[in-house]
């Protein structure tokens, strides 16, 4: 019996381009999707998630604070002191009428000043929920990213814990990026201070 002109020709060997095409599309799909998926991952790992944190230097060392648990930075106003305070609480100061504890922790921390460090210019603006404070600092020195997941924090130099061993229990480690040595503040673990809320 003879065969029709198209009887064994391979599937989606059919009389019309657009079946042909429908074929090809069918056979491939299951490679590209695999395909899609593999790159799709493959970016998903290479997206380093990196948080701004703002960078400043406070007793004679550089810190810095997630950005996310300041409400503003600017220069340092006017302090109007109180009575019965303790020591490392300057006064009060008053930011967009709002009154706010201005907390110096260099008195509260035992921190070292280095000379010419004495003079606190800056300020930043501390908010975690409903609890805020001044920090006063010397001066900012600028915004470094970090990627909580990826970027390896050091521990103190003993130089530097012997400075900052008040703070110790503040810090999350210490990022070494562009030569400087800075110290990743813990915002969690200072907003929930006992010490310091005691006198928000």
């Amino acid at each position: 019996m003879a065969s029709t002109p198209h009887q064994d020709a391979p599937p989606g060997s059919g009389s019309s381009l657009q079946e042909l095409l429908a074929f090809i599309d069918l056979e491939t799909a299951p490679s590209l999707m695999l395909d899609r998926a593999l790159l799709q991952e493959r970016a998903t790992r290479n997206i380093r998630v990196k948080n701004p944190y703002i960078s400043f230097v406070l007793g004679g060392c550089e810190m810095a604070l997630s950005i996310r648990s300041l409400q503003e930075i600017g220069y340092l106003p006017s302090i109007t002191p109180l009575p019965n305070l303790p020591a490392w609480i300057k006064g009060i100061i008053q930011i967009r009428g709002e009154i706010l504890s201005v907390v110096d922790f260099v008195a509260l921390f035992g921190l070292v000043e280095e000379r010419g460090h004495g003079q606190h210019n800056s300020y930043l603006l501390f908010k975690q929920q409903e609890f805020k404070f001044c920090l006063p600092v010397h001066r900012i020195t600028g915004v470094v990213n970090f990627d909580e997941q990826r970027d390896h924090l050091e521990t103190l130099a003993p130089g530097q814990a012997a400075i900052l061993a008040g703070l110790a229990g503040f810090f999350k480690g210490v990022l070494t990026i562009d030569h400087r040595r800075v110290c990743i503040l813990d915002s969690d673990t200072l907003g929930n201070s006992p010490l310091i809320k005691k006198w928000q």
